[in-house]
């Protein structure tokens, strides 16, 4: 398992995040599972690939908890940071894996009691009208180079004629891909951040808007969310924007931002002063401003800049804007 997929592993493996994340996905952020109501289950191991002798083939569900005992669902959530366009295939094994562990166990036990009565349950190891305990699988697609463009249902893989359809099963795959959503104001935790940054990680000045509207929650990133930040949205977060808030460690991603967006202009002087000396000072000083200006950067601002770096007036410096 790469970094990024142990990362994300280990985000998820809180009850909170995890409650979360189905409600955010699933339920459009009703709080219908509630994080003290979901009880451990072993992460479902079926994966490695395929072996060449048996021609089996596994897969791995990432987080498995139970909710509510046999009532309702196991809920699995799978992470992904490519698209992998057998996902479906994937699901669908996985969660077949899942049903059939649940009859063994059902056999095992009839097996123990001696309780079935005629041929039908013997031969079938259950009893007729013996229930499972259903299966969610919830895809989460943390790609940042764009949507998710690969198959949502078993019919997206198969070549098939239309007359022929309503005989072949359709699977749909649950798939949350934050590309596909402008707000996140369904989640509770620090996966509003995450899905933000990602959602926006190529528009800066939108990412900038989006944290200044939430700018108590970005000024006070838990470290595990730090961590996800910078593996799925390659944002960097240094320990000189850590605050200690009741003993714990919280970062302060808007003052990161500022300053990268900092580092950012430095970085555009710099050149500009380079340029300047190769092409002429004149030159030199359009070259900036238009960097600046594709930045984001006000007038004032860069006029400042100009003065510093170029010795030049404030009223020359207005000159060069168009």
């Amino acid at each position: 398992m790469g970094k990024k997929d142990d990362y994300q592993f280990d985000y998820l493996d809180d009850n909170r995040r995890f409650a979360d994340q189905i409600n955010g996905a699933l339920f459009k952020g009703r709080q219908i599972v509630k994080p003290e109501e979901l009880e451990p289950d072993e992460s479902q191991l079926v994966s490695a690939g395929e072996k060449a002798e048996t021609g089996d083939i596994k897969t791995i569900v990432d987080k498995v908890r139970i909710w509510k005992g046999k009532k309702l669902h196991i809920l699995a959530v799978e992470n992904q940071n490519y698209v992998d366009y057998q996902m479906v295939l994937r699901n669908m094994l996985s969660e077949t894996i899942g049903y059939r562990k649940q009859w063994k166990r059902k056999k095992r036990a009839h097996e123990e009691t001696q309780d079935l009565k005629d041929r039908d349950e013997y031969l079938s190891g259950m009893k007729k009208g013996e229930k499972f305990t259903p299966i969610i699988t919830l895809v989460v697609y943390f790609g940042s180079d764009g949507s998710w463009d690969g198959a949502r249902c078993l019919y997206d893989l198969l070549e098939i004629d239309d007359e022929l359809k309503e005989y072949v099963t359709n699977y749909r795959m649950n798939l949350y891909d934050c590309h596909e959503h402008d707000t996140f104001e369904e989640y509770k935790t620090g996966l509003r951040q995450v899905f933000e940054s990602v959602r926006y990680a190529k528009d800066k000045k939108k990412l900038k808007e989006v944290m200044q509207e939430n700018r108590e929650a970005y000024s006070r990133i838990d470290s595990d969310t730090r961590n996800m930040l910078e593996v799925v949205a390659n944002i960097k977060i240094p320990d000189k924007c850590k605050v200690m808030e009741e003993g714990k460690e919280r970062y302060d991603m808007c003052k990161a931002f500022e300053d990268m967006r900092q580092e950012g202009y430095d970085e555009g002087i710099e050149k500009g002063i380079e340029k300047g000396i190769e092409k002429g000072i004149e030159k030199g000083i359009r070259i900036l401003i238009e960097a600046y200006q594709e930045l984001g950067i006000s007038q004032d601002i860069i006029r400042e800049k100009c003065v510093e770096k170029y010795g030049i007036t404030r009223e020359d410096a207005g000159k060069y804007f168009a």
